[in-house]
């Protein structure tokens, strides 16, 4: 096992090539990097200044990059005021509400989509990028025994020498970064995957990494700043030591798709970071771990009474409130929970619950839907998957006050909601050749025993220069097809907004094609779940809800239903329509693709037939010009013959001389 030490050069520059011979070549690459990160450090390119940093990185990215997504802030550069960045564009969403009214075939009918569709706005600014100085981080690892650089890692200039940024650029690459607020300490903690790729393929990682950066609130990247937890201080940026094995020679070790979620409510919470990782614990299989980034802490989860699949993925995170929190007691602060909860998958619905200090894991509920419930959807080849951990939804955005905080006067711990992003993953969707991903709005409410969803939102793509510019997302077949949203960092309750009112902003990190990391706030989600008619009773709460009512919603649909569905137990007929709104969303992102690929189809068509109408038009005009052309050469010719004729019957009628 490896514990990267702290690097005690930081690289730095404004994208200076550094050129070595092939005399350099019988040195090790490695210590070329050494090397030039220690003479880029004396030159001094770096200024540290928590307000203004801008990295190498971020600058060699924006002038060489050929990044195809392009920002008006890719420069990296902080901003002072995020509203810098742009109005909230408003956006129109399409999902599906839980009314409670089922279909199958003890009601006689097939519940369609259409009937569970709820339309709402929210606001949607302009992303921005983030980035990172992989020279320095090539620097920090350099002395790990699986960072060897090959042959086709250099030689990109020929003649045997090569440039470091090129190395760096061939070997190194950061995506899937997560990050959630802090609010006892007031900054970002972001969580990324390094992955070294010394043969220049991203998709052949012989070894990952997990890596910590501490951003303020205003996203300015704050290099060498110190977390003090529990009288221990941790200095950021830093590569975490996550227990990760490997075998020299193998491939895809270390810690992948890394999530960070923080407990609300908790004074001096320490966030937990969940990923998967191969080692020998799970007979090197695909297993899912947590981590504690402040701790150092990290922990095999293991599901009780079930053989470990070959690979554990996808997880979403979150925590539920316990019954016995000490809610209406105000004198007791909150103490961090002793266990975590995830979806361990959405067909059907199941969920875990994990010891934090064994990873131990239980499986406390599965979806059981009666068969005569039931509708009938379409048959396709997709699924819905993790993507962001679940935040509690606010019962209010009343600012809340330090004691609000800490003592967490929010729902009753009979009726939690959550919000998240998951995303479906689609094969074979509108004959795309590759897989598609994109993100949908969840939100899921349970009494702590059972669960359902209240609420699924179509495809996500945020429109066209939000995230990606319209070109990109009108093919979702080819570029911009992996969209994922991997956490939520902030939802903020009342933020002052351009026109003078205040609306919740919740803050997410995207990646687009595993290749970039992006930063978009979202106006308005609260205000769309608070407009859910199934939601009305989870806002309207005062006390301690009794747990037969929790999942009650007073809607009854038709009245010859009315009696059935009085009959029926309430919890029942809510997780039958939580199992449509999870199969319609599938159903709408298939659409989604479908629909895209139509209109590309369309445009071809068009495009095709405007061609064809431009050469047919050429064709016509060529004619005309040519039969015009060949009119004109025979009246030339005739009047020409015409005028030979009247020459030789002038000559005719002359006298002889």
């Amino acid at each position: 096992m490896f514990k990267p030490g702290e690097a005690e050069s930081q690289s730095t520059g404004q994208g200076v090539p550094i050129i070595f011979g092939r005399a350099m070549m019988l040195l090790s690459k490695r210590i070329v990097i050494l090397c030039a990160a220690l003479v880029i450090f004396t030159l001094g390119f770096r200024h540290v200044n928590e307000q203004n940093e801008i990295n190498l990185w971020s600058s060699t990215a924006s002038k060489s990059s050929t990044n195809p997504y392009p920002s008006p802030h890719q420069d990296g550069a902080p901003t002072e005021d995020v509203e810098d960045l742009g109005a909230f564009r408003r956006r129109n969403i399409q999902g599906f509400q839980n009314t409670g009214v089922p279909g199958g075939a003890a009601l006689g009918h097939n519940l369609t989509c259409s009937t569970l569709t709820h339309s709402a706005e929210i606001g949607v600014q302009d992303s921005f990028y983030l980035y990172d100085d992989l020279i320095e981080v090539a620097a920090e690892l350099d002395g790990h025994p699986m960072v060897e650089y090959t042959d086709g890692s250099a030689g990109r200039n020929g003649g045997g020498s090569f440039a470091l940024a090129d190395l760096v650029t061939t070997s190194w690459s950061r995506l899937a970064t997560a990050c959630t607020f802090m609010p006892d300490y007031g900054v970002y903690l972001c969580v990324s995957r390094i992955i070294f790729h010394p043969d220049g393929h991203r998709n052949r990682c012989r070894m990952s990494f997990l890596r910590g950066q501490i951003y303020s609130d205003k996203w300015v990247h704050l290099h060498g700043h110190k977390i003090v937890w529990k009288e221990q201080e941790i200095t950021f940026p830093k590569v975490f030591d996550t227990s990760s094995e490997y075998k020299l020679g193998g491939e895809y070790y270390g810690p992948e798709d890394a999530r960070i979620i923080i407990e609300e409510g908790v004074e001096g919470a320490e966030p937990v970071v969940v990923f998967n990782m191969i080692t020998s614990l799970s007979d090197w299989k695909r297993a899912m771990w947590i981590f504690r980034p402040f701790s150092q802490t990290s922990t095999i989860l293991t599901v009780k009474d079930t053989e470990r699949p070959k690979k554990e993925k996808n997880w979403a995170p979150f925590f539920v409130k316990d019954l016995d929190d000490p809610l209406q007691d105000k004198k007791v602060a909150r103490q961090p929970s002793k266990h975590i909860h995830f979806i361990w998958r959405f067909e059907p619905l199941t969920i875990l619950k994990c010891q934090l200090l064994t990873g131990m894991c239980d499986i406390v509920f599965v979806q059981d839907v009666d068969q005569g419930l039931l509708s009938t959807h379409g048959d396709y080849d997709g699924s819905l998957r993790g993507g962001t951990q679940f935040l509690p939804i606010p019962a209010s955005v009343t600012p809340p006050s330090t004691r609000d905080r800490i003592f967490h006067k929010q729902s009753s711990p009979m009726l939690q909601s959550f919000v998240a992003f998951p995303r479906t993953h689609l094969e074979n969707a509108g004959g795309c050749s590759r897989a598609v991903y994109r993100p949908e709005l969840v939100v899921l409410t349970t009494n702590t025993t059972h669960f359902y969803l209240s609420y699924g939102s179509g495809a996500l793509d945020f429109g066209p220069g939000a995230i990606m510019s319209e070109e990109v997302l009108a093919d979702p077949c080819n570029r911009g097809r992996i969209m994922i949203t991997n956490s939520i960092a902030r939802w903020e309750p009342n933020v002052p907004m351009s026109d003078g009112k205040t609306s919740d902003v919740m803050t997410l990190t995207l990646s687009v094609d595993d290749a970039t990391v992006q930063v978009a706030r979202l106006s308005g989600i609260w205000s769309l779940i608070r407009g859910l008619p199934s939601m009305s009773r989870y806002f309207s709460q005062t006390g301690h809800l009794p747990e037969e009512d929790f999942a009650l919603i007073e809607q009854f649909g038709d009245d010859d239903d009315r009696e059935l569905l009085q009959s029926l137990d309430p919890f029942s007929r809510v997780s039958a329509v939580g199992w449509d709104i999870r199969a319609c969303l599938e159903e709408a992102a298939l659409a989604y693709v479908g629909g895209h690929i139509l209109q590309v189809d369309e445009a071809v068509l068009q495009a095709e037939a405007e061609q064809a109408k431009k050469l047919e038009e050429e064709k016509r005009q060529r004619e005309e010009e040519e039969a015009a052309a060949k009119k004109q050469k025979e009246e030339e010719e005739k009047a020409k013959k015409e005028k030979l004729e009247e020459d030789k019957a002038k000559k005719l009628l002359l006298p002889p001389t």
